[in-house]
């Protein structure tokens, strides 16, 4: 397997934990009178778009041409 390989699809594995765990966070109820000390919905949004662009590097890598875009 390629090194590159690894580290990209490492990177998805994590996005996706982080972004499963902030789901979780976010469907719990707040304990009264205690605010979250992490902001979930900017972290999910982060983790969504690193989602995003690892899959995108992962295509470039597996099928050997980079996206070019629709405007190509």
């Amino acid at each position: 397997m390629n090194l590159e390989i690894f580290w990209t699809v490492s990177a998805i594995v994590v996005a996706v934990a982080v972004a499963g765990w902030m789901i979780v966070l976010e469907r719990r109820e707040p304990e009264p009178g205690q605010p979250r000390v992490i902001p979930t919905t900017p972290v999910l949004f982060l983790a969504v778009i690193a989602i995003v662009l690892a899959l995108a590097h992962l295509m470039t890598l597996v099928t050997g041409t980079p996206h070019m875009g629709r405007l190509g």
